[in-house]
């Protein structure tokens, strides 16, 4: 078996091309993508098959110590939603999966707070809100929790999404018999179409 290589590359302000630094690890032995004072773990290949590592979305959007921005705050916030969700996935018991369905839900009003992140990301969480509150209490079934918590991590890895993604997301939420729209909206409009003929 061949050895790991990992390729890293220097960061440089102005993006220029920078000389590779090539470090080789025995067969078997793994390497953490991570970031350092001027470098970034780019690449790993191992035998013929390139394998791309991603830099972490938390590294990513990264801010200074002690000060905070709406995308890291969202990214927090989407991440223990997931989580709870994800907890609800696991539990065989409806009552206790139902219990963290509920924590999940109220993170969503103060995910819609940090909806200048963008216009696909405050759709998609305002969707998110109105599909639970019209569940009235009904519990979410298995399917709608795992839809739910699929749109939740890609959110989480995706928070800049653009309009045009996030219906595609709410027209998966109605599919799985979410109603994504606001109590009476439908009504609303109908009455409005009315007028406009009239």
């Amino acid at each position: 078996m061949s050895d790991t290589k990992i390729t890293v590359l220097p960061i440089s302000p102005n993006n220029a091309p920078a000389s590779q630094d090539e470090t080789r690890l025995p067969a078997g032995k793994t390497a953490e993508s991570s970031l350092s004072s001027g470098s970034a773990v780019v690449g790993l290949t191992q035998g013929s098959l390139a394998i791309k590592h991603s830099i972490d979305i938390d590294r990513l959007w990264e801010t200074a110590h002690g000060e905070s921005s709406n995308v890291v705050r969202a990214l927090e916030l989407l991440k223990q939603t997931a989580d709870y969700l994800s907890e609800a996935r696991k539990n065989e018991n409806p009552i206790d999966a139902d219990r963290f369905v509920q924590r999940a839900q109220l993170g969503l009003p103060k995910l819609f707070a940090l909806r200048s992140i963008g216009d696909g990301f405050g759709l998609l969480i305002n969707s998110l809100y109105y599909a639970s509150l019209n569940l009235r209490g009904t519990p979410m079934s298995h399917a709608q929790i795992d839809v739910v918590w699929r749109t939740l991590r890609e959110l989480r890895t995706h928070p800049v999404i653009s309009v045009e993604q996030a219906v595609q997301h709410v027209e998966e939420l109605e599919r799985c018999g979410l109603e994504p729209d606001p109590a009476g909206l439908g009504e609303l409009l109908e009455d409005f179409e009315s007028a406009e003929d009239a």
